[in-house]
């Protein structure tokens, strides 16, 4: 009897490692894209994957884009390749200017072997540290150029988002008099090219945008994976 438990233990034990063993394996692949939310629509982003829009957002277009465009190349700033923003800010409705939500989505492009593999390359202290740095110094620069303050800074940490390798920092800043601003970046490496998420909106309107930013994260997919 005593054996025959011994036996169910070892087993036991074995099976535990093995679905260990898959976890860490599985952790090193981009997960499925998981079913639609109520009148959510799945963005297809081309040379790097998919990504869900939100009802209460749109993508940025037209001559507001033209504009926000202009501003960023007068003040140095790095465009995003698509940037999501409240519902109706295209239109300049005036209830959309009460609130201040972007998803900025876009990708740095570099040499094979600059970056880590997606999939297989390790984020190390020194990675962290040096991304810490290079962006760190990039936004405080580009805070000055548009006289906006950076308030606190969120020291770049490494974690793992829908099963894909990632780097997050953020900072909250400040334009001129008005409200301020949280703002969150994940960084993901694939061997040429750097993918960024940034996530913005302000602070005093946090209720309202956290959970819809958590649903677009949990939505991310590369599957452009070099």
């Amino acid at each position: 009897m005593k054996q025959i438990k011994k036996i169910e233990i070892k087993k036991s034990i074995f099976l535990f490692m093995l679905c260990c063993i898959n976890g860490i394996i599985i952790a090193q692949i981009p997960q499925q894209n998981k079913v639609l939310l109520k009148d959510w629509k799945r963005i297809n982003l081309e040379n790097l994957g998919n990504i869900d829009l939100p009802p209460n957002m749109e993508i940025q277009g037209g001559n507001y884009k033209k504009m926000m465009e202009k501003g960023k190349a007068e003040y140095g700033i790095s465009a995003s390749k698509v940037i999501f923003q409240q519902k109706e800010l295209n239109k300049l409705n005036k209830n959309s200017l009460n609130t201040c939500a972007r998803v900025f989505i876009r990708t740095e492009q570099g040499s094979v072997g600059d970056y880590e593999k997606l999939k297989t390359g390790k984020i190390t202290v020194s990675d962290l540290e040096s991304l810490n740095s290079s962006y760190k110094n990039e936004i405080q620069q580009s805070a000055i150029n548009a006289n906006t303050e950076i308030l606190e800074w969120y020291t770049a940490k490494k974690t793992i988002i829908n099963g894909m390798n990632c780097m997050t920092l953020g900072y909250k800043r400040r334009l001129g008099q008005n409200k301020p601003v949280k703002g969150t970046m994940y960084l993901f490496q694939n061997n040429d090219r750097m993918h960024i998420l940034t996530f913005e909106h302000r602070i005093s309107d946090s209720e309202e945008w956290e959970p819809t930013f958590a649903n677009i994260l949990k939505s991310y997919r590369i599957t452009n994976i070099k």
